[in-house]
């Protein structure tokens, strides 16, 4: 059986935002949240600048789609805000399956504005990697301990990501038929970079390049972002909405397997099964 284009490009997006992640967390356990985002999107727009100088055509740009550019980028930068400050505050455990939901609201507004509709096979896949991503993702023994010794402080930043990202991720279809993948990002990051050189200006935030190993940690991180967004953009290209997000939104799955192999953090069972059921499902929603 041979694999969809767009279901690969979606797989590189899960792997790459993972990866991305399990560094971001690192740096930003060093240097706080703030530094680290701004750093992360900073090396992440070089890339989007250079290939999109590359590659550049002049588009036609609606008031419409301008608008849908707007709130797709600012919805997007809040996601990564609320993201990387609830890991700064709560516990990962926590954090994350909550934040990986939005694909929920993805899928549910994919089908309330571009009507999409599903095999049933699809919905089950789809079904399968959204409960794997919960379980992948969960250690049950930590959250229930954090919740116990009140440090859920970052579930309210989590619902707040999911919800923004869900809303960013549904919009991004119409950008990317209008413009093309690349300069669809380029619009995006440099929102992004706007938006949080102007939110680090209000709050009088200090950024200062971190120790080598650190800038490495986020730098890394902001390259693997600028894939993770090339990747996901041009799956959109072959593959409804509803499908590639669950794929891309299983990243939290690559995170707790880094974290495993490099940090010798225990596998729980169920995170076990999680990725097992992750693997069935995008098994399912690879039978178009």
């Amino acid at each position: 059986m041979a694999l969809d284009l767009g279901i690969l490009f979606a797989v590189t997006a899960m792997l790459s935002w993972g990866i991305a992640d399990f560094l971001a967390k690192k740096a930003i356990d060093k240097i706080g949240y703030k530094t680290s985002l701004v750093l992360n999107q900073t090396v992440a727009l070089m890339p989007a600048v250079i290939f999109a100088i590359l590659l550049f055509r002049m588009p036609s740009l609606s008031i419409y789609l301008i608008g849908i550019i707007v709130l797709a980028g600012i919805s997007g930068v809040f996601g990564y805000i609320f993201l990387y400050r609830g890991f700064q505050k709560g516990n990962v455990s926590v954090v994350s399956p909550i934040t990986a939901s939005w694909s929920v609201v993805t899928i549910l507004l994919a089908f309330f504005l571009f009507g999409e509709t599903l095999t049933p096979i699809q919905i089950t896949g789809i079904i399968a990697v959204l409960i794997g991503v919960f379980f992948a993702s969960t250690n049950f023994a930590e959250l229930k301990t954090s919740i116990k010794q009140g440090r859920s402080a970052g579930v309210l930043d989590a619902l707040i990501a999911m919800v923004s990202w869900g809303i960013s991720y549904a919009l991004l279809r119409p950008i990317v038929v209008a413009v093309g993948p690349i300069l669809a990002l380029l619009f995006l990051k440099v929102l992004a970079a706007a938006t949080l050189f102007s939110w680090v200006g209000t709050t009088k935030t200090k950024i200062s390049i971190p120790p080598k190993m650190i800038f490495l940690f986020i730098a890394t991180a902001g390259v693997l972002d600028f894939l993770a967004y090339t990747t996901f953009n041009l799956s959109l290209n072959t593959q409804l909405v509803s499908i590639v997000s669950p794929i891309a939104a299983s990243a939290p799955a690559v995170t707790v397997v880094l974290a495993y192999i490099f940090l010798k953090e225990r596998l729980v069972n169920n995170q076990k099964l999680g990725i097992i059921v992750i693997l069935a499902g995008l098994i399912l929603i690879s039978l178009t």
